[in-house]
């Protein structure tokens, strides 16, 4: 009965310890808990795609630390919270970062970041399809705005304010 006991606390600390780092990283983070250090240029995108028609680019923008838009963008993303699925560990390492998407017609907001240290991180947006580049493997994985539709149609609004 002893070596019973003292057989299932092994696997009991990994169970624990597996719980706790799903937990830490499903959590909320921003853009640089995905692993961008200081952001050097921000492009963003609101596009609209159209199944069997191709996509509408609706708005456009970049912006550099030295630009008068800069401050605005990097608001706008620094404010953004994205949840991580544990699962992304999995799709990254061992299914080469596929995700698989139904065409559908949607709005969506497409950003590519580079920061100081050179990285780089492609992500888009929008309804049903969240996506952004692993910086380890550059696989696309699948990521959650948190707010879900709502906060990515109150980004698209805000952005195509900046335009005005």
């Amino acid at each position: 009965m002893k070596w019973l006991k003292a057989h299932w606390k092994a696997p009991a600390v990994v169970l624990i310890l597996l719980l706790a780092w799903t937990l830490w990283y499903a959590r909320p983070v921003d853009i640089h808990g995905l692993g961008m250090g200081e952001l050097e240029a921000v492009s963003a995108s609101v596009i609209h795609n159209k199944p069997g028609q191709g996509v509408d680019l609706v708005w456009s923008a970049g912006a550099v630390p030295d630009d008068s838009q800069w401050q605005t963008i990097l608001k706008e993303v620094e404010r953004l919270r994205f949840h991580r699925p544990p699962g992304n560990l999995v799709r990254e390492y061992l299914q080469g970062g596929t995700v698989k998407t139904e065409p559908a017609d949607r709005t969506s907001v497409l950003f590519y970041f580079v920061d100081q240290d050179g990285r780089s991180l492609m992500m888009e947006i929008g309804a049903g399809r969240s996506i952004y580049t692993s910086s380890h493997t550059n696989s696309n994985l699948p990521i959650f705005l948190s707010g879900g539709e709502e906060a990515v149609q109150a980004l698209v609004e805000r952005l195509l304010l900046m335009e005005e």
